[in-house]
This record gives C-alpha cells, sequence and structure tokens, in this order.
C-alpha cells in the first residue's frame, strides 16, 4: 500500500475533535466510578457468601482467600494487558474507549458466571477474568484523562481520586440497605459501566478524510507545564510504597480496633466504622483543596514532605493512643495524607506521560499500585512477626511510620539538591 504524503502513518497519534474532549474527564470519572463500585460487593461479601453456598462452611474461608489471591493477580495482569492494548494502532480516543469497554464487557460477563458458580473453581476463575477485565478498563480510564486538554486535566485528575473514594462508599451503603443484593448490585453497577464507553463510542465522531479539519492542536499549556520534579521511578517507588502502608492499615485496622479497644466484634465495626468514615473525610477533604487550587500541585516536593509529616503523625497517633476520640483525629490526619499523597503521585505520572504512551505507562502505574496492595499486609505483618515474634498491631503501625518518613527524606533531599543547583547557576 503507497502511503500518501500527509496522511497520518496507522501508529501516529489521531487527537480527537475539540467536541469529543469537552466533557472527556467527567466520563472518565464516571467509568471508573462504576467499575470501583462494581468490584466492591464481591470483595467485601458476595464471594465468600457463594463459597459457604457451594463448598461448605468450614471450606468457605479457603475458597474466598484463594479467590481473592486469584483476583488480586489478574487484577495486575489485566492492567498491564489493557495498557499494551491501549497502545496499539492509532491510540486515538476512540480505539482506547474500544479497550475500556471490551474490559468493562468481559468484567459483565465473569459477574453473571460468579452469580451463577456452582463451584470454588468457578468462583475463583470469574473473580480472575472480573478482576482482570475492570482493572484493565480502570488503567485505561486513567489513560484517557491524557486526552483531556492540558488546562483541564489537573482538575480531572484530583477528581478522579476523590471519586475512587466516592466509588467505594456508594455500594457499601448500598449493601447497607439491600444486604441480600450483592450480586444484583454488582452487575447493575457493572452494566452502568459498560454504559459509559458504549454512549462514548456512540457520540464520538468518527475522523474526517482530511486529518488537518479534525485534528485539535495540543494547548500551548501543555508545551509550557513544568514537569513535576519527580522521576518516573520516584514515582513507581512512591506508588508502591504508599499503597503498601494503605492496604496494610485497611487490612489490619479492624483487629487492631478490637484489641486496642476491648470491644466486641458488633461495637469494635461500629468505631472502626466511625474511624474510616473521618479519614474518608479527610481523603476527600484534601483532593477538595486541591481541586479548587489547583495550583498548589506544582509544589510537588513541599506537598510530598507535608503528606509525610501528617501520615507519619497519624500513624504514630494510632499506635499509641486507646482512645476513639484520639483513633478518629489519627485517621483524619491519616486520610489527608493518603488523600494529598495519591492525588500528587496521579498528577505527577500523568505530567510524565504523553498520550502516544499513555496506556504502557498508566498501565504500569496501576498494576504497580495492585503489587503493592497484594503485597502490603503479608509483607508488613511479616516483619512485625520477624522482629517481635508476636503479630503485635502497636509495632505495625510504628512500622508503616517509617514509609511516610522516607518520603519526608526523599523530599528533603530533593529540594536541598535544587537549590544547590539553582545557587549554582545564579553564581
Amino acid at each position: 500500500m503507497t502511503h500518501v504524503a500527509g496522511d497520518p502513518m496507522p501508529r501516529d497519534r489521531q487527537d480527537a475533535p475539540a467536541a469529543d474532549t469537552r466533557f472527556l474527564g467527567l466520563k472518565a470519572n464516571l467509568a471508573k466510578f462504576f467499575l470501583l463500585a462494581a468490584l466492591v460487593p464481591p470483595a467485601t461479601v458476595a464471594i465468600a457468601r457463594r463459597a459457604s453456598e457451594v463448598e461448605g462452611a468450614d471450606a468457605a474461608a479457603g475458597w474466598t482467600t484463594a479467590g481473592i489471591a486469584v483476583g488480586s493477580g489478574s487484577a495486575i495482569v489485566g492492567a498491564l494487558v489493557a495498557g499494551w492494548a491501549a497502545d496499539l494502532g492509532t491510540r486515538s480516543l476512540r480505539s482506547r474507549w474500544w479497550v475500556l469497554f471490551g474490559g468493562t464487557a468481559l468484567g459483565v460477563l465473569a459477574l453473571v458466571w460468579m452469580s451463577l458458580a456452582r463451584s470454588g473453581w468457578e468462583l475463583a476463575a470469574g473473580w480472575g477474568l472480573a478482576q482482570a477485565g475492570m482493572s484493565g478498563a480502570i488503567a485505561v480510564s486513567r489513560a484517557l484523562l491524557t486526552h483531556v486538554p492540558a488546562v483541564r486535566r489537573e482538575r480531572s485528575a484530583v477528581v478522579m481520586i476523590a471519586v475512587s473514594s466516592v466509588g467505594l462508599l456508594v455500594p457499601i451503603a448500598m449493601l447497607m440497605l439491600l444486604p441480600g443484593s450483592a450480586w444484583g448490585t454488582s452487575i447493575c453497577l457493572a452494566l452502568c459501566a459498560a454504559a459509559v464507553p458504549a454512549i462514548a463510542l456512540a457520540r464520538t465522531s468518527r475522523r474526517a478524510a482530511d486529518p488537518g479539519s479534525t485534528q485539535t492542536p495540543e494547548p500551548a499549556a501543555e508545551a509550557d507545564r513544568a514537569a513535576p520534579r519527580m522521576s518516573w521511578a520516584a514515582v513507581l517507588v512512591l506508588g508502591f510504597s504508599s499503597q503498601v502502608a494503605l492496604s496494610a492499615y485497611l487490612t489490619y485496622h479492624p483487629l487492631d480496633i478490637v484489641a486496642r479497644l476491648g470491644l466486641d466484634w458488633d461495637r469494635a465495626t461500629q468505631a472502626g466504622t466511625l474511624v474510616l468514615a473521618v479519614a474518608l473525610l479527610g481523603l476527600v477533604g484534601a483532593a477538595a483543596v486541591m481541586l479548587i487550587l489547583p495550583r498548589v500541585l506544582g509544589r510537588t516536593l513541599p506537598l510530598l514532605s507535608l503528606a509525610g509529616v501528617l501520615l507519619v503523625a497519624g500513624l504514630i497517633l494510632r499506635a499509641t493512643t486507646a482512645s476513639l476520640a484520639m483513633l478518629a483525629v489519627a485517621g483524619l490526619l491519616s486520610g489527608i495524607a493518603i488523600g494529598i499523597s495519591t492525588t500528587l503521585l496521579f498528577t505527577a505520572a500523568l505530567a510524565l506521560t504523553t498520550s502516544e504512551r499513555a496506556g504502557r505507562r498508566l498501565g504500569a502505574y496501576s498494576a504497580v499500585i495492585g503489587i503493592g496492595q497484594l503485597l502490603g499486609p503479608s509483607l508488613v505483618l511479616g516483619a512485625v512477626i520477624a522482629i517481635r515474634g508476636v503479630p503485635d498491631y502497636s509495632a505495625l503501625f510504628l512500622l508503616l511510620a517509617l514509609i511516610p518518613l522516607g518520603w519526608i527524606i526523599i523530599a528533603v533531599v530533593s529540594m536541598l539538591r535544587q537549590r544547590r543547583r539553582d545557587a549554582l547557576r545564579s553564581c
């Protein structure tokens, strides 16, 4: 085939018309909201209940653990594969919507299969497929933000972090109101997630024959925007470490509440939910402040050190108090810190990539986060047992405080080096 001068090569990026990106941030955030919400009911209650029904109460715990482990590993693979697929071909907005739709459709079918499963093997395999498809779609939803004009991109990224928190909260509230409808809730939310890319594909105009008539030039702000003073490797390392801390915190939070406050499980559940609600309030509040004042995101290293200080304070307070009120304060400090750090790292990841390689890069970012979530609880608890000989939760939270302490050291050293370089240039 002869290539005509001026026509795009098959692997050239094809920018979407301006009309197609006007509400792109909103649509990408809606897709991620429904995807996250659809995964909550199986992970929290539906898998364990189905395992108990098909394998018996004695074997339910083992099959639940196996299914969750298969799903976690599949989520990592799904993010990498979907990111690779999103960078194939023209790497256009339309082609990436198709990848997101495909992953979501796989997740819907897998959830339906799980709801009808008659063995533990079917349940585990279904959860693996659901996690692979939907986690891959979540990775692509992050990559879609690279098509958003630069003047709106950081705001869209901040909203995506806040949406993630709400996406976890809404299905929990639905399960409290309708405790017996976990599978129906999950499948309905997954269908809503599939509807978002389906509508986007139906409304996205196809590229005109003359590429110059529909291509949108990259906004000037894109080229002028200063890259964060953080390397891509640093973003991945910090993203991994933050997820290790977060996953370990959430995993051992209920057990620590029972041991620390000396409550029965019903009262401990209420107390633990209160602490998490306050932490969630802090997270969403931090994201809201950065949404209102997006310029603060340009101060990468000071923000990172602030998040580190708040998280160290919250974890030390958590490890040393037996008061519910102080535990709530510790949760608030930790929630603000996690809100700052996750928003900062995600916006840095967006700033350090381009639309041409967004799929692979943000797929890798999603996979690293998944690895941190998978390994975090066992890594931290194993370290505590190696040091103390028993699962001491106070020691566990003190050990977690070393992670944000590392952020502070990295940020301070980087700021001192930058000041030294600036001083040498001015001489």
